[in-house]
């Protein structure tokens, strides 16, 4: 027997196209996100590595080999070294493999808006799935081997979770947002920003709300909500008890030291094997990491706030200006055309324009990754602004009004235009080229990788040594110093990025020597060297000291930072012999 939804009355079709609107706007921001995540995984082991995704890499994959693991400040939170390190194992390891996770959470991002659904149009939930897809800044970022869109996205996740827990009062989402929080605190240590942004944008929310509701008792407004917040916290004092336990337990199982000669103690190893040592280990997870935490980055920014916020713009003028500019519009469009402005908008607003006007405060160095930090709050007013201006167009054409219509339909094309031409030409025309904005220096400028692959059918051709690097800016007393993962404080190491990650990988045998004349004999089939920079007037050993000595050697020169610069270094001369990969193992 069938029922005919008309028969059974207006309740059952208002629910029913209900329904029908919430499964278009999940398709449609589905469809958004498998776009999203295409565009990410595209060409995604194309890029040489910058130095800073290199260094980090390095050390993800040395514990895969040795599963020797202690938090490091100068390498960031233990997530994508830990993840890495596992993945490595299953897939291999490579550019793809190292940017993988990374570039997996930033696709899924624009699922999050799923969260807010209820406090946004249908309209705004899909504009705000599209500006997590195709902001430039969000895309370069979610293809580069860093933090900072893992600690973004989980932090716009945990945020949306924490939305429908108030409003729907379930401990399930109090609980996954929690999760999301507590990963993205083992991501990267300006983790701690957050909870900063967002206690000023809930006191400017709250302080907003008690002047409307009563401005003639403030005082009573604030001794009436603050005992509904203690009641409520009391109420949920057994959710709110397991979800602190949740946060904790996230903390130090990535914060744990792991393996046999980890610099920190006890182990998660040991620690299982002996249960008595749960206190310390958890203690060393958090004091223990907070202790060198502030060993390193407490200190704040050596340079002035108008020096750091120059220096930011360009890349957040050419990444996120579309985000900056409706923004602008949904925050004041939200806040003055409606009868009552919506809290998750201003709060967002609140978050992001706190990001803005600190980071240049409290960055060490003002790089475009930073930026990611400013632009993700900032996309949920973004997109009330986009969906206010695709309605008013939509509006204008039902209502015949052909100059607003065509006003409306300009600014999309221009807006779709100018971001699509950006995301395009940062991401994949010229990502790694000094006319990219969001390029750091430490990006190697030329294509090495025909030569890495040249260096890697020598490797897998030889026995004993197999690269030989020269200088003392390569230099090491003892190469079985760079196996532990403090030896990137040793001499000559940061040196050898990006080529460090890449011979690792490719299991080659390393040395080093500062005498030009040892190359006079028998010689590894792949020598490294400094170019020569004329612009430097300091001598310092370079490929001009050896040149001599590297005959029957193929000689490559590249760039392992964007250029030469005075005294700074970039040229990279790479010797590969001819025979390398002929005929019969070489001995050298």
């Amino acid at each position: 027997m069938t029922t005919d939804t008309a028969s059974a009355g207006p309740t059952a079709t208002v629910r029913q196209f209900v329904t029908d609107r919430a499964d278009r706007v999940r398709l449609a921001v589905a469809a958004v996100a498998l776009v999203a995540l295409v565009a990410r995984f595209s060409a995604l082991g194309a890029r040489i590595a910058h130095q800073d995704e290199a260094r980090v890499a390095y050390w993800a994959y040395r514990y895969a080999e040795s599963g020797v693991y202690w938090y490091r400040p100068v390498v960031h939170g233990p997530f994508l070294t830990i993840v890495d390190g596992h993945l490595f194992g299953l897939f291999g390891a490579s550019d793809f493999t190292m940017r993988l996770v990374v570039a997996l959470v930033g696709g899924l991002l624009p699922l999050s808006a799923l969260l807010f659904r209820e406090r946004l149009r249908d309209s705004e939930a899909v504009a705000l799935a599209l500006v997590l897809a195709a902001n430039p800044l969000l895309l370069y970022f979610s293809r580069f081997y860093r933090n900072d869109v893992l600690l973004a996205g989980l932090m716009l996740v945990a945020f949306g979770f924490f939305v429908r827990t108030y409003d729907h009062r379930r401990p399930a989402f109090l609980y996954a947002g929690t999760a999301a929080l507590a990963l993205a605190f083992t991501t990267k240590e300006n983790a701690l920003v957050y909870p900063v942004c967002w206690a000023g944008a809930a006191v400017l929310l709250w302080d907003r709300r008690l002047l409307v509701e009563r401005p003639d008792d403030t005082l009573g407004a604030v001794r009436d909500r603050l005992a509904r917040i203690a009641r409520g916290v009391w109420n949920w004092r057994s959710h709110f008890t397991l979800a602190g336990v949740e946060f904790f337990a996230v903390v130090v199982f990535f914060y744990a030291p792991r393996g046999e000669g980890a610099g920190a103690s006890p182990t998660l190893g040991r620690t299982l094997a002996d249960p008595t040592l749960l206190p310390a280990l958890v203690g060393e997870a958090t004091l223990g990491s907070w202790r060198a935490f502030t060993g390193k980055w407490v200190g704040g920014n050596d340079h002035s706030y108008l020096w750091t916020a120059k220096a930011l713009w360009p890349p957040l003028a050419e990444g996120g200006a579309v985000v900056l500019a409706f923004a602008a519009l949904g925050f004041l469009a939200d806040r003055y055309a409606r009868d009552r402005p919506r809290d998750v908008v201003a709060f967002a607003s609140f978050w992001g324009v706190a990001s803005l006007l600190g980071y240049p405060v409290i960055v060490d160095n003002p790089f475009p990754w930073e930026l990611v930090h400013v632009v993700v709050p900032l996309v949920i007013p973004a997109a009330v602004g986009l969906a206010l201006v695709a309605r008013l167009g939509v509006e204008s054409v039902a209502d015949g009004d052909a100059i607003s219509a065509t006003a409306a339909a300009v600014v999309l094309l221009v807006v779709v235009g100018q971001v699509g031409a950006t995301a395009v030409g940062t991401s994949y025309r010229r990502p790694q080229s000094a006319d990219n904005e969001f390029v750091q220096y430490a990006q190697s400028s030329s294509e090495m990788k025909p030569l890495l692959g040249e260096v890697r059918e020598a490797v897998q051709s030889n026995e004993g040594i197999d690269v030989m690097y020269y200088g003392s800016t390569f230099y090491a007393a003892d190469e079985r110093a760079f196996r532990t993962p403090n030896a990137d404080t040793h001499g000559g190491w940061f040196g050898r990025l990006p080529f460090a990650w890449y011979l690792e990988r490719y299991g080659a045998a390393v040395d080093s020597t500062t005498e030009p004349e040892i190359l006079d004999g028998d010689k590894p089939p792949v020598v490294v060297a400094l170019g020569r920079v004329e612009t430097c007037d300091e001598a310092y050993a370079n490929a001009s000291d050896i040149d001599p000595y590297m005959s029957g050697y193929d000689r490559h020169e590249v760039e392992r930072y964007l250029h030469d610069s005075g005294c700074h270094k970039s040229s990279v001369v790479v010797y590969v012999a001819e025979n390398a990969t002929e005929g019969e193992k070489s001995t050298g």
